[in-house]
């Protein structure tokens, strides 16, 4: 079940510069990309054609085809997509959105080719907030963050802060997220009722919570996976305490 949010770090994009003429907006997987270094103009780079336009370049409505195979509809502005516009990659993605000086800024949606979506807010080229959508039906709706990994000292945007992640078995997370992963308080809440509150560390679910089922059974200690295993005591429905350590939901020795 933890398929998709193990993958939100390979699905997301973070958007780099467009150019006027061949820097093409580029969504990069979410995991740790080198930061693009900003350009302060549109300049063709050595050995590329510049796009084919029709319509009003370099400011104004236009339509360009560019080397790749990609192509965009929407305004120009210096040469640069700025407003809204569509953006479609040779390979299937697509980008529908708004623009400012090149990149994605404003609300927008990203199509993937195997159908993943993400729709909401960008700022200068990355995901602040919004909804992601897996084809499996997961989703997780929340905020981002720009992370910077401390070894490649290379960016990405991760889910970060408030979110909840929403299962298709019917579970579902709410809580914090931290570079991309279940980091802080939360509520895990399974499709049978049963509610774990408490402290998360990772994407994997391993937690120190409190745990309320459905007969009335509560459990106090440590998840591994998402289910309790570790030190730990479950407390029946007439205050019965079995204490103990628990291995895969079960338990082992007092």
């Amino acid at each position: 079940m933890l398929s998709s949010i193990q993958k939100l770090g390979m699905v997301i994009l973070v958007a780099s510069c467009i150019g006027s003429a061949t820097n093409l907006l580029n969504p990069q997987p979410l995991i740790a990309q080198p930061k693009p270094e900003p350009k302060p103009e549109a300049k063709p780079e050595e050995g590329k054609r510049p796009p084919f336009c029709q319509g009003n370049p370099p400011t104004g409505r236009v339509k360009c085809n560019y080397e790749g195979g990609d192509n965009y509809e929407g305004n120009f502005v210096n040469g640069l997509p700025d407003g809204n516009g569509v953006y479609v990659y040779a390979n299937g993605d697509r980008y529908e959105g708004q623009f400012r000086k090149g990149v994605p800024d404003g609300r927008g949606t990203f199509i993937f080719k195997d159908d993943a979506r993400y729709t909401g807010v960008f700022q200068d080229g990355t995901m602040r907030s919004g909804t992601v959508v897996f084809p499996n039906g997961e989703r997780y709706v929340g905020e981002f963050a720009v992370v910077r990994n401390v070894q490649t000292d290379a960016i990405s945007s991760q889910p970060a802060g408030r979110g909840q992640f929403f299962y298709s078995n019917g579970d579902r997370y709410e809580g914090q997220f931290f570079a991309g992963s279940p980091f802080g308080p939360g509520v895990l809440v399974r499709k049978d009722g049963t509610r774990c509150s408490g402290r998360f560390f990772n994407q994997e679910l391993d937690a120190s919570v409190t745990c309320t089922f459905p007969n009335g059974t509560r459990y106090e200690g440590e998840l591994r996976k998402g289910v309790p295993h570790g030190v730990g005591t479950m407390i029946d429905a007439s205050g019965r305490r079995f204490p103990g350590v628990y291995r895969n939901g079960k338990r082992g020795f007092s």
